[in-house]
C-alpha cells in the first residue's frame, strides 16, 4: 500500500479538507498555540497536511497567549534569525503572516506581576487594520502602550480591557480603539467604575453597542453606610441598541424602588440578586445572578413575564431547597442551567440541588453544568440525577481543586461512576466530569460550553453568552 493510500484525507478536495481543519479549532476561535492542539498538530502530521494547513488563512486568525506561561516548541518553528526575539513576539509575527488580511482575534493575559514582552504590541500594531476581537488583561503601563496604537480599526467589533493594577473611573479612561472603531458592537470594561449618579461619564460608551460589561456603583462615595438608589435609566437610554448587559453593581439599597426601569435585553448578568428589584425585562432569555435567599429572582420573573431559556446562578450557603424549588418552578421553559457554589465547604454542591430531583421542575432542561467545590464531590448523586433526567443532552460536573499543598485532596470519581457515565453516553447523553487534570471523557476540558455560551476571558470559568466577545 502506498504512502498516499495510508492517508485517506489527502485525495479529498482542498475546500473539504479546509472545512475539516477549521472545525478542529475551538468553537469561538480563542486559540492557544500548542504543539499538540490545532492548528499546530495538524501542520505536523506530514508534509502534505502542513501545506494544506499553511494554505488556510482561517486557521491562523486567532491567538490566545497567557504571558506568564511558557510556550514549548517555539524553536521548532523558526530559524536562527528569530533567536534575539521573545518567543511570543516571533510566534505572533509568523502566525498572523499567514492570515491573508482576515479579521484577527488577539487575547493577551498577564498576571498582576507580569507584563507583555517587549515588541509584542509593535507586532499587533502592524495588523491593527485586521483587528476583529481584542481581549487584554494587562498592567496599566501595558494598557497605555496599547492605547498609543492610533488605528484606525475598521474591523474591530469586540473589545475587552481589564487593567490588573488599577481600576480607573470612566471619566479617566480614554481608549483610542473605541473612538476609531466604527464596527464596535461588544465592549467589556470590568475594572472601570461607572457612577450611576454621574451619567455624563457614559460618553465613553459608543451608542451603537449591542453588548456591554461595566462596573456600576450606586453612590459616588465608596462607603458601605451610604445606600443610594442606582439609576439604570441613563445607561439604558444611552445604549438604545443594547441587548446583552453584564453589570457589577455595588452599594444597592435594601428597599426596592416604587417603579422599575424597563429594558429590552436578551441577556442580563448581575452580581446582586436584589438588583433585579429595579428592572423589568420582558424580553430576557439569559440571566445570571448570585442567590442570597430573598425572593428577588422569582418576583422579577413574575413581574417581567420573561421566558428564560438559560439560567446561571451562584448559590450562597444559606439558600434552602424550598427557595431553589420556587425559582425552578418559575422557569418551566428552561433549557440550560448553570449552578455554582459561592463559598467552599465540605458539603457537596449536588446536595444543594436536591430540588432538581423533582422532574416536574424545569421539565425541558437539556443542558446542566454544576460547579463543585467540595473535597468529596457527590458523584453518586450526580449520576443518579442524570439517570433520572434522561431527556438531557449535555451534563458537566466541574470540580474546583483547591490550590496549595496544605489543602485536602479532592476525591476523584471511581470506576463505577465512569461506567455509569459510559452507559449514559451510549444512550446519547454527553456527561462530562472535570477534576483538576482528570477528565472524563479525555477531551472534556477542551470542549466549549453548550450552545452559544463561551468562557469569559477575564475570569476563569465565567460562563457567558458568546455575544459579549463575538468573533
Amino acid at each position: 500500500m502506498s504512502e498516499a493510500e495510508n492517508r485517506p484525507a489527502l485525495p479529498l478536495p482542498f475546500e473539504l479538507i479546509s472545512l475539516i481543519f477549521i472545525f478542529c479549532l475551538p468553537l469561538h476561535r480563542r486559540v492557544s498555540p500548542h504543539p499538540h492542539k490545532s492548528p499546530l498538530n495538524l501542520a505536523n502530521v506530514c508534509r502534505q497536511w502542513r501545506e494544506v494547513a499553511l494554505g488556510i488563512p482561517e486557521l491562523w486568525t486567532s491567538m490566545f497567549l497567557q504571558v506568564d506561561e511558557p510556550f514549548y516548541g517555539v524553536a521548532d518553528l523558526f530559524d536562527s534569525s528569530f533567536d534575539k526575539q521573545h518567543p511570543f513576539v516571533a510566534l505572533m509575527s509568523l502566525w498572523f503572516a499567514r492570515t491573508s488580511g482576515r479579521p484577527l482575534s488577539i487575547s493577551l493575559s498577564c498576571t498582576r506581576d507580569s507584563c507583555l514582552p517587549k515588541g509584542l504590541l509593535d507586532v499587533m500594531a502592524v495588523y491593527c487594520g485586521q483587528w476583529g476581537r481584542i481581549e487584554l488583561v494587562v498592567s496599566e503601563d501595558d494598557f497605555l502602550a496599547f492605547n498609543n496604537i492610533t488605528g484606525p480599526f475598521p474591523c474591530l467589533s469586540s473589545l475587552t480591557v481589564r487593567i490588573t493594577d488599577g481600576g480607573p473611573s470612566f471619566s479617566e479612561l480614554r481608549i483610542a480603539s473605541i473612538q476609531e472603531s466604527p464596527q464596535l458592537k461588544a465592549l467589556q470594561l470590568p475594572g472601570c467604575v461607572y457612577t450611576s449618579h454621574a451619567p455624563e461619564s457614559l460618553g465613553i460608551l459608543p451608542r451603537g453597542l449591542t453588548a456591554a460589561r461595566v462596573f456600576c456603583v450606586a453612590s459616588p462615595f465608596h462607603t458601605p453606610n451610604i445606600l443610594v438608589t442606582p439609576t439604570f435609566g441613563p445607561l439604558l437610554r444611552h445604549l438604545p441598541r443594547l441587548l446583552h448587559l453584564d453589570l457589577y453593581v455595588h452599594l444597592l439599597p435594601v428597599t426596592p424602588p416604587s417603579a422599575r426601569e424597563k429594558a429590552r435585553l436578551l441577556t442580563l448578568r448581575l452580581n446582586e440578586e436584589n438588583a433585579l428589584d429595579f428592572l423589568d425585562v420582558p424580553t430576557l432569555q439569559f440571566l445570571h445572578t448570585t442567590l442570597t435567599g430573598n425572593t428577588s429572582l422569582p418576583n422579577f420573573i413574575a413581574h417581567s413575564q420573561c421566558r428564560l431559556t438559560t439560567l446561571s446562578i451562584e448559590i450562597a450557603n444559606s439558600l434552602n431547597q424550598e427557595a431553589l424549588a420556587a425559582i425552578f418552578g418559575a422557569v418551566p421553559g428552561l433549557r440550560t442551567l448553570v449552578v455554582a457554589v459561592v463559598s467552599p465547604d465540605r458539603r457537596s454542591a449536588i446536595t444543594r440541588c436536591e430540588a432538581l430531583f423533582d422532574i416536574r421542575l424545569v421539565p425541558q432542561l437539556r443542558n446542566l453544568i454544576i460547579e463543585e467545590r467540595a473535597t468529596s464531590p457527590g458523584y453518586d448523586r450526580w449520576a443518579d440525577l442524570l439517570e433520572l433526567r434522561t431527556g438531557m443532552e449535555y451534563a458537566q460536573l466541574y470540580v474546583h481543586t483547591p490550590p496549595g499543598p496544605l489543602n485536602y485532596p479532592v476525591v476523584l470519581p471511581w470506576r463505577e461512576i465512569e461506567a455509569r457515565c459510559a452507559v449514559l453516553a451510549a444512550g446519547g447523553m454527553k456527561p462530562h466530569v472535570v477534576v483538576g487534570e482528570y477528565t472524563w471523557p479525555s477531551n472534556a476540558k477542551d470542549e466549549d460550553p453548550v450552545g452559544d455560551l463561551d468562557f469569559g476571558f477575564t475570569i476563569p470559568r465565567e460562563i457567558r453568552p458568546y455575544h459579549f466577545s463575538p468573533f
